[in-house]
């Protein structure tokens, strides 16, 4: 759970609103053990004929003198005192080890009868008024003198004791039965009831408000850390070099932005949601329960270490197969990105039903690991209910004996019990699906990470400018090998070039030419050598600075989608719209914008599907030309522009590069004759360097390029 840990520190920031929570959390918790400590007065109630009052009275007694009492009618034929038949007496269940009682030889199946006082009335009393008697004494602590008497000797005693101070909830208990009028008949008695069921109403109504305002709190204060986590993770994104795209593909990385940060928000919600909630819940049924009987409690937690043990083994296969749905989430899409991106080419070579066939291979493997996902969630629960059920079975079997056999228990705390480990293991079920969720948010985070671990382009802190480009630009047993790859993309290159020099890089497909010319701008680093721009090492300038003097324009136009105003002013912050407008003209895109009803404000569609080829690479032209760099790079820029239109962008480029280092890759023969320097490539290094004439004399390699792509592109 490293990586899920390292995503809380995300929520520190809110700590206030998951302290809020938490405080709603212990009420929910309070209120909660309350609602089921309303089980024993309900079926007092409902089921004894002692009545509520008398059950208070009873175990306040019971806890002074540290015994467990019932009221029992004399059997007939059964007199105490002849004066008075069919009384009433607390029959004596258990005695509290090292209590009063005990200490006083009162023994379990003793009956006590009444009190000695100054008014012999009391010698004998009714058990329901003898209980309230010591239940309410003024001073709980003076000593007492019961009559004590047992059934089987038929032996009558006098039993001197000191109550011992009850309990605070039996304390409690005795201001809240005061408060209450003894009830007179089963109406009374009904009322009562009622009372019991609104006051139980209105702590759900207070409970549901207190979760209501927890889930609410924990909610927007992972929601926010979730924020900044994708802002952070997005940061660190823009900072990877090339190199990771190439390996792992922007689908990939993307996902992880959206599929895996929802798994993670999952994750944080549950931890300060239900993993507070529901151990709450559950400890405010086991306190009610430890009160009904400590030793059933003890013995239905039998099943906390093997559940451990199961929800362990079940974590751990959810974290590997919740992994690979991530996984397998991202292939997905890719493989829609990918046909919807090229959704002409596929429609155009009739490739609809391959792409569906792939579409379904990915969508199968997915389904795979959900299938996975989706049998640990459901065997957890079951299993672990069916071990608390097991050790709730256990513990009712050893009530059910007291209840019948032995008489320590009462039938109304006995149902009082069971509704006490019933709510205690229903927050635990809860639990066990809440540790899976936790190995599917871990492997989400790991994922997520991942992308934080990865090594970011390298940058010394502090580094100074670079100074703008003036004299040369110099490549020194320069290598590059990509990621993973077997051998080097780029081998001991040696290459000086001159400042306002138009510079040509010729070769067939896969030579290095983008990978060669993608070390100026740094968008990677070479594994060896040392790339200088008038004699400075560029590793060791800021970024910033290295790249403000450099414009490239890709065979792949790239194009936002905002207007063709911003799409030209692209990487500078406050162009002038005089500015704008002449780099627009230089790369005659002035030509079709002015024929739009909006004009530069017309917004370019995402990829810039609205515009044609031609129109998409003069705004990428336009761009470079605005960023006014010291070093031009075109990757193969007049690609896919009409012989009309790139005549005269060579005319304006052949003015803008005058004073400019270019460095060009082309294919067509009318850009490689604008450069006064050709470099030829083949397999990672260069094989030629020279003029046009020169090279067709004595470059084999340069012939054949020309005679079969640059000479029939120019033809």
């Amino acid at each position: 759970m490293k990586n899920f840990r390292r995503s809380l520190r995300y929520l520190w920031p809110y700590r206030l609103r998951l302290c809020a929570g938490a405080l709603c959390v212990l009420a929910i918790s309070l209120l909660w053990g309350g609602g089921l400590g309303l089980l024993g007065p309900g079926s007092k109630i409902l089921i004894s004929d002692e009545g509520l009052h008398a059950w208070a009275y009873d175990s306040i007694t019971g806890g002074r003198l540290g015994l467990t009492v019932t009221q029992m009618q004399l059997p007939p034929g059964t007199f105490i005192d002849p004066a008075r038949p069919g009384q009433t007496v607390l029959s004596i269940n258990k005695v509290q080890d090292d209590g009063p009682a005990q200490q006083a030889g009162i023994q379990p199946g003793d009956w006590l009868v009444g009190i000695y006082d100054d008014d012999p009335i009391h010698q004998v009393m009714p058990a329901k008024i003898l209980s309230r008697h010591l239940a309410t004494a003024a001073q709980p602590e003076a000593k007492i003198v019961l009559r004590v008497f047992n059934p089987l000797s038929r032996a009558d005693r006098r039993v001197s004791l000191t109550p011992a101070q009850e309990q605070w909830y039996r304390r409690l208990l005795g201001r809240i039965v005061s408060k209450i009028p003894e009830p007179q008949d089963t109406m009374d008695r009904y009322k009562i009831f009622l009372g019991l069921l609104v006051v139980g109403l209105i702590i759900t109504y207070l409970r549901d408000l207190f979760r209501f305002a927890q889930e609410y709190l924990v909610a927007t204060a992972v929601y926010s850390g979730i924020v900044d986590l994708r802002c952070d993770t997005y940061s660190v994104a823009l900072r990877l070099p090339l190199t990771f795209f190439s390996q792992k593909g922007t689908t990939d990385t993307m996902s992880r932005f959206i599929q895996d940060v929802r798994e993670l928000a999952r994750g944080q919600v549950t931890l300060f949601g239900k993993t507070l909630a529901e151990p709450g819940k559950a400890l405010g049924a086991m306190a009610m329960a430890f009160i009904f009987s400590w030793k059933l409690t003890l013995l239905a937690m039998i099943a906390g270490p093997p559940a451990v043990l199961l929800i362990r083994r079940f974590g751990k296969r959810m974290r590997r197969a919740s992994r690979k749905a991530l996984e397998g989430a991202a292939d997905i899409l890719g493989v829609l990105e990918e046909t919807l991106n090229g959704i002409r080419v596929v429609k155009a070579y009739t490739m609809e039903s391959e792409e569906r066939k792939r579409f379904l291979r990915a969508n199968r493997r997915l389904f795979k690991q959900q299938k996975k996902i989706a049998k640990i969630d459901a065997a957890t629960a079951p299993t672990v209910e069916a071990l608390g059920v097991t050790a709730a079975m256990c513990a009712a079997a050893v009530a059910g004996w007291w209840v019948l056999g032995q008489k320590d228990m009462s039938t109304s705390d006995f149902i009082a019990m069971m509704g006490c480990l019933a709510a205690m293991f229903d927050p635990v079920r809860k639990l066990a699906q809440v540790a899976t969720r936790f190995q599917r948010a871990e492997a989400a985070a790991t994922r997520i990470f991942e992308v934080h671990d990865r090594p970011q382009e390298k940058s010394i802190p502090g580094a100074p400018m670079l100074p703008r480009h003036s004299k040369s630009i110099e490549l020194r047993g320069v290598s590059f090998r990509y990621p993973g790859a077997s051998e080097d993309a780029l081998k001991d290159i040696d290459l000086t070039l001159q400042a306002r020099q138009t510079v040509a890089i010729v070769g067939p497909n896969g030579c290095g030419k983008t990978t060669l010319v993608s070390l100026l701008p740094r968008l990677m680093d070479p594994t060896a050598g040392t790339v200088l721009i008038d004699g400075c090492d560029i590793s060791q300038y800021s970024f910033r600075s290295l790249r403000r003097q450099i414009a490239v324009v890709t065979q792949e136009t790239v194009l936002f989608n905002a207007t063709i105003a911003e799409n030209i002013a692209y990487g500078l912050r406050r162009p002038k719209e005089a500015d704008v407008l002449s780099a627009a003209k230089k790369a005659f895109v002035d030509e079709f914008v002015r024929e739009m009803p909006e004009g530069y404000q017309t917004m370019v569609s995402q990829r810039g599907e609205t515009l044609s080829g031609g129109q998409k690479q003069r705004i990428a032209i336009a761009r470079a030309i605005l960023r006014d760099p010291a070093i031009l790079i075109f990757d193969e820029a007049t690609s896919q522009i009409d012989a009309d239109s790139e005549n005269r962008i060579h005319q304006a480029m052949g003015e803008f590069i005058k004073d400019r280092t270019a460095i060009m890759i082309a294919h067509r023969f009318a850009t490689v004759l604008q450069a006064g320097k050709i470099i030829v490539m083949n397999a990672g290094r260069i094989v030629d360097l020279g003029a046009h004439d020169e090279l067709l004399e004595r470059c084999q390699l340069y012939r054949h390029l020309y005679e079969t792509q640059l000479g029939d592109s120019g033809a």
